[in-house]
């Protein structure tokens, strides 16, 4: 099962800047009429599973389908290395809660359980747009794209009382015997941290975390994966959802036909190849978005300020 296979039967087609002025519209008619707060995430390929760095890195070097074990006992060995290195303990921040170390991990490119989102949908785009390069060859730019608006409304652990403690917990508060393990996998969290550098606030970044994908939730109900808006085609059995997406998020219908779900939804949109670059253009005029100002630091600079010289 691909992802194109879980994501095709929930998606919209954008295909121009107008259509997706359009769907942002609507989205945000959405959002104000049930007052609900939308994380959104793009990604330069459709094809690409929703997945952390870590749970990717595992399925790779096991060759199979990672469980939250897996996920944990890593995690588990890269924060103690992290330790051993004296990195959670910086002289100029201080000791860093585990949720700021994972942070950190992730803004340097280690394998975190972290997904990026953003708060600002054109940000989202931008990301779905963004010029890539490889050896000095632009890549990617002949795949249709794909945009996710995610619902955080209960999930965003800033807003949540019985979670906004995790945000200064110096160990990770979904360890098994702190945390109901059957909610940690059959349900997403999202973080909004405060604006810890400048790549952070200039994306209006955040993370997803959650489990990997378990079926049986703490009230006895299962969690499963639909294989379209059409209850009657079925469920993906759990693994095949995890080759897709490593979060207990559902994808629902952007327009369904008699009503749907007003929250808790997750919508997906593919952007056309075509579109990209005419898109690109305009959100350069628009907002000034271009890598100098979505990654605006040393970090950023060595990944996209010399792209046209080759590295190997």
């Amino acid at each position: 099962m691909s992802a194109q296979e879980f994501w095709g039967p929930f998606e919209e087609q954008i295909t121009s800047f107008e259509g997706l002025v359009e769907i942002i519209e609507r989205t945000m008619e959405k959002a104000v009429a049930h007052g609900i707060q939308f994380a959104w995430r793009g990604q330069v390929d459709a094809s690409w599973a929703l997945h952390s760095s870590l749970y990717r890195r595992i399925c790779l070097t096991n060759a199979a389908t990672a469980k939250e074990g897996d996920l944990f006992k890593q995690e588990s060995q890269i924060l103690t290395e992290l330790h051993r290195w004296g990195l959670h303990n910086p002289p100029l921040h201080g000791r860093l809660s585990v949720l700021h170390q994972l942070a950190m991990l992730q803004h340097y490119g280690a394998p975190t359980r972290l997904i990026d989102i953003t708060f600002n949908a054109w940000v989202a785009v931008w990301f779905a747009v963004e010029k890539k390069w490889s050896n000095g060859q632009v890549v990617h730019e002949d795949k249709d794209a794909r945009l996710f608006a995610i619902d955080v409304t209960d999930r965003l652990i800033n807003e949540n009382q019985a979670y906004r403690g995790w945000e200064d917990e110096l160990s990770r508060p979904w360890k098994p015997d702190v945390f109901d393990f059957r909610e940690w996998t059959t349900s997403f969290f999202a973080w909004k941290p405060p604006a810890i550098d400048a790549r952070i606030f200039a994306q209006n970044g955040g993370f997803l975390l959650g489990g990997v994908p378990a079926s049986l939730r703490p009230n006895g109900n299962r969690f499963q994966f639909p294989k379209s808006p059409q209850n009657q085609d079925g469920w993906w059995g759990i693994e095949d959802g995890r080759k897709a997406c490593c979060l207990a998020v559902r994808p629902h219908a952007f327009d369904p036909l008699h009503g749907g779900v007003q929250t808790g939804a997750l919508y997906t949109f593919r952007i056309g190849a075509e579109a990209k670059a005419p898109i690109r253009d305009r959100l350069e005029k628009m907002f000034g978005y271009k890598h100098s100002t979505i990654y605006p630091d040393y970090t950023g600079f060595s990944s996209f300020g010399t792209p046209h010289l080759k590295s190997y």
